[in-house]
């Protein structure tokens, strides 16, 4: 898992930086990576690397308290250690004493699932909440560390293509954070002349040499329709030609990730609506779709309309199987009328569907569509990787380039025989 290059340039000593996480999960695999990767970018960081049971935890709780900076992974099994929820309850305290700032991070995890406790995670606490019975005070405040620590905006593994690319993320983040806690810092030290001010601009200064996150693209579509066949073929295509794409797995359907997808939509670049017979029967592709229409208008986003086995008028009009599919949407949700009025208002947009886009119909076949999408994609966004490749040739180049063409039409072409045409005749009929 490679971490950029530029992690390795020095930075001033930073506060210190709590990882909370659940060691036998994750000590043998992402934390090891997290780890080397905010080491290599200067950042003072602690994590109870060697966990002994029986250790005395108020060494661990003083060393939250050291810290200004706490990152809590919150995976499946973190639930099933007392450590890691008691550390949680004292990173709540220094919330609230507006001591400490804390980064969730979702690692293969829904954040709702934290909240509500469902899922293998409320499992977990459950069988946990039993063997402590006995500690009703005790298993309170877990609860309400719980809860009280997803409503903060973390990371999250499914927003991200791989866990090099979270790395990044959490350790970009980590660095901003520091840098607003530096600002307070210096800001409450002005009128003091016992508090030393730390300067933050050096730091700034390396955030802002950071590579910048590459282009996003976000895939709306129907899972249940193209989810096993176009859509993978496509997303590849995006990803070999260096693009970051995006598309809401069928996982998230009813997970109450609906914030998260929208994050997403925020963070792209350019959104792909594949619109199919089927699309208008799911309320997620609306949802999605209202979204992008909004932030479409704002200038914030490119929507490319790709109309698959589905006429351009089928979806504006609301005719034909995707029209039909569509009110059966709508008798659904009867009881939302403002959210089917947005999602009609989205499909009729001159902002979206009104949109030149790409259609299934108009070429051979899928294949030469993806290769399609892949061209205007990369057309639209001028930094992505293939567009890089095209720079502007040096006078030196240009000169070799024709002196090299000269040679081969004297060595190659000029010998053949031409056939006898009269030019100035031609030129005069001109």
């Amino acid at each position: 898992m490679a971490v950029p290059s530029i992690y390795s340039e020095e930075i001033p000593p930073q506060h210190q930086v709590f990882i909370n996480f659940r060691g036998e999960e994750l000590r043998k695999s992402f934390l090891g990576f997290l780890l080397k990767a905010m080491r290599d970018a200067k950042i003072n960081v602690f994590t109870d690397e060697i966990e002994v049971r029986g250790r005395d935890i108020q060494n661990l709780l003083s060393r939250i308290e050291e810290s200004r900076v706490a990152i809590a992974i919150l995976s499946k099994r973190y639930t099933e250690s007392s450590w890691c929820l008691d550390e949680l309850v004292k990173m709540k305290e220094r919330i609230d004493q507006d001591e400490l700032v804390v980064i969730p991070i979702f690692y293969r995890l829904d954040a709702t699932n934290c909240k509500r406790l469902e899922g293998p995670f409320g499992d977990n606490f459950r069988n946990l909440e039993r063997d402590y019975r006995s500690e009703p005070e005790r298993i309170k405040k877990w609860k309400e560390a719980l809860i009280s620590i997803p409503q903060k905006i973390g990371l999250t593994s499914a927003g991200h293509r791989d866990e090099s690319e979270l790395v990044d993320s959490i350790v970009k983040e980590v660095k901003k954070v520091l840098i607003d806690v530096s600002r307070k810092d210096r800001n409450n030290s002005q009128n003091s002349t016992n508090i030393k001010g730390q300067s933050f601009e050096p730091l700034m200064a390396e955030l802002d040499r950071l590579p910048t996150r590459r282009p996003q693209v976000f895939v709306n579509f129907c899972n249940d329709e193209l989810g096993d066949n176009f859509i993978k073929h496509l997303v590849w295509a995006l990803r070999d030609s260096g693009i970051n794409v995006f598309k809401d797995s069928f996982k998230l359907i009813g997970s109450g990730q609906k914030q998260e997808v929208f994050m997403s939509i925020e963070n792209s670049n350019i959104a792909l609506a594949i619109f199919s017979k089927r699309y208008s029967e799911s309320y997620r592709c609306l949802n999605e779709l209202v979204k992008m229409e909004e932030l479409a208008k704002e200038g914030k986003l490119v929507v490319i309309p790709v109309f698959y086995s589905v006429k351009t008028n089928e979806v504006r009009r609301l005719e034909g199987e995707f029209g039909i599919h569509f009110r059966n949407t709508k008798e659904r949700f009867a009881m939302e009328p403002m959210m089917v009025e947005s999602w009609e208002k989205s499909l009729k947009s001159s902002t979206v569907t009104g949109r030149i886009g790409l259609s299934l119909e108009a070429h051979m076949n899928e294949f030469a569509l993806v290769g399609a999408i892949v061209k205007e994609v990369t057309r639209l966004l001028p930094n992505s990787p293939r567009r890089r490749r095209r720079r502007k040739l040096g006078i030196g180049e240009v000169f070799l380039r024709a002196l090299t063409a000269t040679c081969i039409f004297a060595v190659f072409i000029y010998p053949m025989p031409m056939p006898d045409v009269n030019f100035l005749k031609i030129a005069m009929s001109i």
